[in-house]
């Protein structure tokens, strides 16, 4: 199957054409009759320039009239490609000590207003544990761009957590989401017991990009002995730190933050692109999946320090609508498109609904977020739990309190806004719309071969 895109065939790292993708965003005039004969032809590859139409219908004044057709053209080939399951997820965030400076992001390095912290492996493993026993097989660790946690304890982590699901009898998988690494760091992680990593570009356009990432690792990229490289080009070395991580034989994921760059055709266009061509490059399987995010620009929880302009277009508003159209444009069994918790609960399981293979459930944020419920379960069942809080309190360099107090402060800590729900919440809700949640896809033998 060729599913070879249009940029990246000639360079040794993929990089998007974003002057020739601008100028399909630019040329495909919305199209009520033409979207729905391009959803018609779902299943196949469609071109570029045909998601340009569907995309500028959606988001046009017309886009209305075609939600339903994305929806459940989306939600037929969710069904044929993995039934009613989804595979949950969950993060654990390490630390919010950040040296890059991103306008967009509560933990960028200027904002004197977020209080920072590092969690020691005991309490992070504590919170692996609770939600590893609470069902969830896919752990994600999560950083600011620390290099000390990255290179120090991230390793670490990956190893304990790999032991902890030997040690439940599960298979499990352990995935981080961190500053753009290295082939040969992401080889190290590998070896530590990582299956996966996670980073989202946040823009493919380099001028977009610029003008909001100032300045630290993302501004530049690092080096393989851990150093900023100043010289250098940070936009194009995120772009390529998914190809980077397959060679070290990781599982990636990728996406942009929608809304960023005005032009939300384009940076559509740009994830799909490059999804098609890690797919035609280094293949994909339902075992190995490629992971499309949906990072969206949320408040921060600052808010006087939110540098966030009104007005714009509501990207929570067609959620569901993107989520369909990225497997849509991506349809295959090893595309796993994932609705995230920066939008409301109803709207996220729509969003798995009609195109999400995988999402978060339970995500407490941030760093030691979990520790709350952990605390109250073990008070719920006579156990000791003071050694934990009076640690966590120290941690945070605040006078100490009871459980709310403790999450409020940790909940404070996080980047930006999320929407809180208990996994068991998550549960019963996706049950609710035909969806099962599970540790991962039942994949049959003809699919197992498959690659693309």
């Amino acid at each position: 199957m060729n599913i070879q895109g249009v940029s990246g065939k000639t360079r040794p790292f993929y990089q998007p054409d974003m002057a020739l993708l601008a100028r399909l965003s630019a040329s495909s005039e919305p199209s009520v009759e033409n979207s729905r004969q391009i959803l018609a032809r779902a299943g196949e590859v469609i071109d570029l320039a045909d998601i340009a139409v569907v995309m500028n219908t959606l988001l046009s004044p017309v886009g209305p009239e075609i939600y339903k057709d994305i929806r459940n053209t989306g939600a037929a080939l969710r069904q044929k490609l993995f039934g009613n399951l989804v595979v949950p997820m969950a993060p654990v965030e390490i630390s919010n000590t950040c040296a890059s400076d991103c306008l967009f992001c509560g933990w960028r390095v200027s904002n004197r207003e977020m209080k920072r912290m590092r969690m020691p492996a005991d309490l992070a493993m504590l919170q692996v544990e609770y939600l590893v026993d609470a069902g969830i097989d896919y752990i994600e660790f999560v950083s600011g761009d620390d290099i000390t946690v990255v290179r120090d304890l991230l390793p670490q982590l990956i190893d304990q957590t790999r032991k902890l699901f030997g040690d439940r009898g599960r298979q499990g998988k352990v995935s981080f989401c961190t500053l753009a690494l290295t082939e040969l760091q992401y080889s190290e992680l590998k070896s530590a017991g990582a299956d996966s990593m996670v980073v989202w570009q946040e823009t493919y356009d380099p001028a977009v990009f610029a003008s909001h990432v100032k300045g630290g690792p993302k501004a530049f990229g690092i080096s393989d002995e851990w150093k900023v490289d100043r010289s250098g080009d940070g936009c194009r070395f995120r772009i390529e730190s998914q190809e980077r991580a397959m060679r070290a034989g990781l599982e990636v994921a990728l996406g942009s933050m929608l809304g960023l760059n005005p032009d939300i055709c384009s940076e559509f266009l740009a994830t799909v692109d490059h999804a098609r061509y890690l797919a035609h490059t280094y293949g994909i399987s339902p075992e190995h999946p490629l992971i499309i995010g949906m990072p969206i620009w949320n408040a921060i929880t600052t808010s006087s320090t939110d540098l966030r302009q009104s007005g714009g277009f509501n990207i929570t508003s067609v959620f569901a609508e993107l989520a369909a159209l990225y497997l849509i444009s991506l349809p295959w069994e090893g595309t796993w498109v994932f609705p995230n918790c920066r939008v409301p609960m109803a709207t996220q399981i729509e969003a798995a609904r009609v195109g999400g293979a995988f999402t978060s459930t339970e995500v407490k944020l941030g760093p030691g977020g979990y520790l709350p419920s952990i605390i109250a379960r073990l008070r719920q069942t006579g156990k000791e739990s003071s050694a934990i809080e009076q640690k966590a309190w120290e941690i945070l360099k605040e006078q100490p309190g009871g459980v709310e107090e403790l999450q409020k402060a940790l909940d404070q800590r996080e980047q930006f806004i999320h929407h809180y729900h208990s996994h068991d919440d998550y549960r019963r809700a996706m049950s609710q719309v035909g969806l099962e949640l599970s540790p991962s896809l039942v994949i049959s033998p003809e699919s197992a071969s498959a690659s693309f």
